[in-house]
């Protein structure tokens, strides 16, 4: 007996195995049986069996492939649609588990609805199980939870159990009825057009392809059509080509919808050719008529284009005089004579015969003979060959005789050369000798660096210095103040007195040039202040004098940049370092901003940006007589930096804002700093845009924001409409020499435009000059019409008097309207009559002639006892965008505030809002109601071809508004505009305070 049970607890085990492997084969071929039935094939593993709609885990597996790993997701469930009848399809794949099943909305999935299969990996021996679930349209209308219909995959194994994502699974579909279909029309050759389509409803959203004569525009193809965010077809420069049948369709997984058909026509207006000659008159004595004709053939009209206006055919008046003949007389017409006989026949195996229209001679008026007078042929009968043998040595030998003496030519031409060279050498060589002896005897070398290192730096004294004429280099002030007691208006300012030795500003100038700049020795000492986070250190003790105050500073590697143009002041130029994290750049006490958005430059990349102001005459553009300047002349580079996103120039312009009277222009150049002539070309005119316009200008009150990819040179112009008056405003400034003789008091009136860079202009030139503001600088509207700037002398204090004649002064028209001149001005010469007496009072009215609404009046008030008398503050606490006052006021012409650092948008912010406000809503309230809260909707297809328009909005939206209250004004609009959900995404990040 117990042998027996021995025997039965060692065989036990094997007993159970053996029961094991017999269910779980029967339980494969149940599973095989049932898998063959429906026609599926599956691959070997185990098949759990269900019960109530969920997995029965038992009999459980007695082993675990690997008990010390916890289920891993080779694949989790993903998002997915029910397309019609077809049920949607849920995968699930793990690695390590026992056991993979779904819960569809917390519930188990019914045990129909599943496929199972596993196996093992044969190179790690790594066990994988994978599911798959079906989900009919009925499961999803009929679920009538708070959330969307969704599925959650879960792996179990003995050492645990894991969750996948949950998968939402959604009714797709597709609606029929357009909202917005493209409708037939016409359009003029190489005109623009777009051709609209709001597409149905439809989960997911449809995606939009335009059929052209029944093929689908590849846009990456065909550049001339562009489709814009919304699903319309931008046409940028119709062709005949592009004449057909346009179809919009709207494609999504559970159908595609085709609009109506829309019938595009190309249609060509007739153009006249040019004039054919004239005529000849028709009497050959006496008066008569000619005529010309032109055809409508240049073009010709096609499909139905109008034809040509005007007439074709041009007759005028003519007079042939008569021959002075008698009565009895009868004009004659000429006759030919005979013809010649042949001449001889020559090298080229030509003869000519000649004959003369003398047969008689034209008299009284007739016809000259018609035809020629000359006549060659081919010579005959082997006359040529004779002649070709007869000359051969002749001719050989003279050839022979011109090929030597042209070789005696060259070697000539060789030798006088080679001697011109040698002496250029020669000159070029003994020119370096001198260049170098000179800079030697020059000045020590200055020094930068903190102790460490020197680095020496040869002073640059050329740059910058104006010119004086001839006769007042040497001279004196009197002299000065003798020219300007001839009371005429100067247009060239740019002289240097004599007696007054420049400030250390003025003589510090660092080097700019490109060459120079590329070594270590052309770096300057320069003040430094705190770094920023986009840029190096930035240069504030510039500006330590102006009347403006300090200013944000743009950071700035060093005044030795590479890439800063020559020939510029470093008083008027500003850079910074620039990463993909943006920056923005202000020209100091200029009004001059560029802002370099957020991921405007490549990731890794980084370029130095500079902005500058020029003020050189030689770089105003050459304007007609119609044309005026509207904003400082601005240089942004270096050109040729590759832009992911425009920048936005912001700056001040001077036309008193009307949309219409004014015709504004953006104006561009290439040219470099050091070219006389720059040549420039006219980009755009406003509200004359179209798709292929390189850059959008956004034209406010007092600023201007120009967005471009082009670093390159920029200006405002503007003309009158026809029929219209444009207006623009000038600042009005007076300076007299702080140091002035005992005789007389000289005073210089500065007329020009009303920006603060052109203001800033003045004050620097009048501090090299030694002259000190002695009134605020005030606005005057000036228009345009013809009539003069008119100044007049009044109320002049005791103790000094105006030469008579002298107290009035008239500036023309034209070099107020369209001068080249950055720094128009008159003087005015009082005479101290009484030496006891030293305060001057006197005004200075100042008008345009017919126009009396626009008058002003400059009060000065001094007393020269004062060493040195102070300037008058300038106020800067008027707002930013306020308009100009004229007549008596005193208001400042300078209205900017300083821009604020940084931007209030953070990348995820921004990121959002463009999710939100990208897609068209049926209501209208996406980007395109954002462009039209914030103003800047004048040109909305500018925004439209744009991959994101709201990101381009809002980046326009951070260089215009700077002040405190910007980013709540922004929240309120999207509420106004009904987007809650956008103005919480920045009620979120910035706190509710807003």
């Amino acid at each position: 007996m117990m042998w027996l049970k021995a025997e039965t607890a060692r065989t036990r085990p094997i007993t159970l195995c053996l029961l094991l492997v017999f269910v779980n084969l029967s339980t494969v071929t149940s599973v095989g049986e049932a898998a063959r039935s429906r026609g599926k094939k599956r691959l070997p593993g185990r098949n759990r069996e269900f019960q109530k709609g969920g997995f029965l885990l038992h009999p459980s597996p007695t082993e675990d492939p690997d008990p010390s790993s916890a289920p891993v997701f080779v694949e989790e469930p993903k998002d997915t649609f029910v397309v019609r009848n077809k049920p949607a399809t849920l995968h699930c794949k793990a690695r390590f588990a026992l056991q993979v099943y779904f819960k569809c909305n917390g519930e188990l999935a019914h045990s129909r609805q599943h496929s199972s299969q596993q196996f093992v990996d044969p190179m790690n021996g790594v066990r994988q199980v994978e599911v798959s679930v079906d989900v009919s349209r009925k499961e999803v209308e009929t679920y009538k939870g708070p959330d969307k219909y969704g599925c959650v995959c879960f792996a179990w194994s003995s050492t645990g159990q894991i969750e996948s994502r949950r998968a939402v699974v959604t009714i797709a579909y597709l609606k029929k009825h357009f909202f917005n279909q493209p409708l037939s029309t016409s359009i003029q050759i190489e005109g623009q057009i777009s051709l609209q389509c709001l597409p149905p409803e439809g989960v997911p959203p449809p995606k939009i392809a335009w059929v052209r004569n029944g093929e689908i525009i590849d846009t990456s193809k065909e550049t001339n059509f562009i489709i814009s965010n919304e699903g319309n077809l931008l046409i940028s420069q119709a062709r005949l080509a592009d004449m057909g049948n346009y179809t919009c369709r709207a494609e999504n997984v559970a159908s595609q919808r085709f609009s109506e058909t829309a019938v595009l026509t190309v249609y060509v207006n007739g153009g006249w050719s040019s004039w054919s000659p004239w005529s000849e008159c028709s009497n050959r004595c006496g008066r008569g008529t000619q005529t010309r004709k032109r055809l409508c053939t240049n073009p010709a009209p096609l499909n139905e284009g109008e034809q040509c206006d005007g007439e074709s055919v041009q007759k005028t008046d003519c007079t042939t005089l008569c021959p002075d003949v008698r009565e009895d007389d009868k004009a004659i017409d000429g006759r030919w004579t005979s013809w010649s006989s042949w001449s001889t026949c020559g090298l080229d195996c030509k003869h000519h015969r000649r004959r003369s229209c003398n047969n008689p001679k034209p008299v009284n008026g007739g016809r000259y003979c018609n035809g020629k007078d000359l006549a060659t042929g081919n010579c005959t009968g082997g006359m040529c060959r004779a002649v070709r043998d007869r000359d051969v040595m002749v001719y050989g030998s003279s050839r022979a005789e011109e090929a030597h003496s042209a070789e005696s030519d060259t070697n000539i031409a060789l030798y006088v050369g080679l001697f011109v060279a040698i002496a250029f050498f020669l000159a070029v060589l003994i020119g370096m000798v001198f260049v170098v002896r000179r800079i030697k005897e020059q000045d020590p070398p200055m020094h930068i660096g903190d102790g460490s290192e020197v680095v020496p730096v040869q002073p640059d004294l050329t740059q910058n210095v104006l010119s004086a004429q001839p006769h007042l280099r040497h001279g004196s002030r009197s002299d000065l103040n003798s020219n300007e007691k001839l009371g005429l208006c100067v247009t060239y300012p740019h002289l240097y007195p004599a007696n007054i030795p420049p400030s250390p500003a003025q003589s510090r100038v660092p080097l700019l040039d490109t060459q120079r700049s590329q070594t270590p020795s052309s770096v300057e000492k320069l003040p430094q202040s705190e770094s920023s986070a986009s840029g190096p250190s930035s240069l504030s003790s510039s500006r330590a004098n102006s009347i403006f105050g300090p200013e944000v500073p743009s950071g700035r590697n060093s005044v030795t940049s590479a890439i800063l143009p020559p020939n510029l002041d470093i008083e008027c130029i500003a850079w910074k370092i620039v990463t993909k994290a943006g920056a923005r750049i202000t020209v100091p006490d200029s009004g001059i901003t560029v802002t370099i958005p957020k991921r405007a430059m490549k990731a890794g990349a980084k370029e130095e940006i500079y902005v500058a102001v020029l003020r050189e005459d030689k770089d105003r553009p050459r304007l007609t007589d119609k044309q005026t300047l509207l904003s400082p002349v601005i240089q942004i580079g270096p050109p040729g930096v590759a832009l992911k996103k425009p920048v936005i120039i912001s700056f001040q312009h001077c036309a008193v804002v009307d949309p219409d009277n004014w015709n504004v222009h953006v104006y561009s150049s290439e040219s470099s700093t050091e070219e006389e002539n720059p040549a420039w070309s006219k980009i755009v005119t406003l509200s004359e845009e179209t798709i292929n316009t390189p850059l959008y200008c956004q034209l406010d009150s007092r600023q201007s924001h120009l967005v471009t990819d082009q670093l390159v040179r920029y200006v405002l112009v503007g003309e009158s409409r026809p029929n219209s008056k444009a207006l623009k405003s000038l600042t009005l400034a007076a300076f007299a020499p702080t140091l002035h003789s005992s005789v007389d008091y000289n005073v210089r009136l500065y007329c020009v435009e009303n920006t603060r860079a052109a203001l800033e202009g003045v004050i620097q030139l009048e501090k090299k000059l030694g002259g000190k503001l002695i009134d605020n600088p005030k606005s005057m509207p000036f228009q345009d019409g013809g009539s003069n700037l008119c100044l007049c002398l009044e109320d002049i204090g005791p103790g000094w008097r105006c030469k008579p004649g002298a107290n009035y002064q008239e500036i023309p028209f034209q070099h107020v309207w369209s001068t080249t001149q950055n720094h128009l001005h008159c003087s005015f010469t009082l005479e101290h009559v009484d030496r006891s007496l030293q305060t001057i009072r006197f005004h200075v009215l100042v008008y345009q002639r017919g126009i009396q609404a626009h008058r002003q009046i400059l009060r000065i008030n001094t007393d020269l006892r004062e060493k040195p008398p102070p300037s008058p503050a300038v106020n800067l606490s008027v707002p930013l965008g306020s308009t100009i006052t004229s007549g008596m006021g005193n208001s400042c012409v300078v209205t900017i505030d300083p821009p604020a650092e940084g931007f209030r948008l953070s990348s995820e912010v921004r990121k959002q809002l463009c999710a939100y406000l990208d897609p068209p809503t049926t209501k209208g309230n996406d980007w395109r109601r954002l462009a039209q809260e914030l103003g800047v909707d004048r040109y909305i297809n500018y925004f439209a071809t744009k991959t994101s328009p709201t990101e381009h909005i809002l980046d326009l939206w951070e260089a215009r508004h700077r002040e405190a209250t910007a980013l709540t004004d922004l929240m309120n609009f999207f509420r106004v505009m009904d987007r809650n959900d956008a103005a919480l995404v920045i009620e979120r990040d910035a706190g509710p305070w807003l």
